[in-house]
């Protein structure tokens, strides 16, 4: 690092130490996986709303609000499901590839 000219105004900004890999996994990890939650509630409050669209519409007080609901919660686990299933393929086969670096 080049040090400045005495009397000089221009200081070398300090050196911020590295985040650990495992600390930006956790930070990356954690976004997906609240995103998760959020999806899901979108979804059972977006189909319980159009469900109570339709009730008043048709004058069937509780019932297509339910269906939305129950819709919306497993339209979510479906995607859950989906999602975690990927997140597991993608770490298992960065874990088989970072074996096979090591051995090489």
């Amino acid at each position: 690092m080049r040090q400045p000219s005495p009397g000089s105004t221009n200081r070398p900004e300090p050196e911020k130490p590295e985040e650990s890999i495992g600390r930006r996994y956790a930070k990356a990890a954690g976004s997906e996986f609240a995103s998760l939650g959020i999806a899901m509630g979108l979804a059972i409050a977006l189909l319980a709303v159009g469900g109570n669209w339709l009730d008043n519409r048709l004058g069937t007080a509780p019932l297509f609000v339910l269906f939305g609901v129950f819709a919306g919660f497993a339209g979510g686990c479906y995607s859950m499901f989906g999602r975690l299933a990927a997140h597991r393929e993608r770490t298992t086969g960065a874990d088989v590839n970072r074996d096979t670096d090591r051995r090489a």
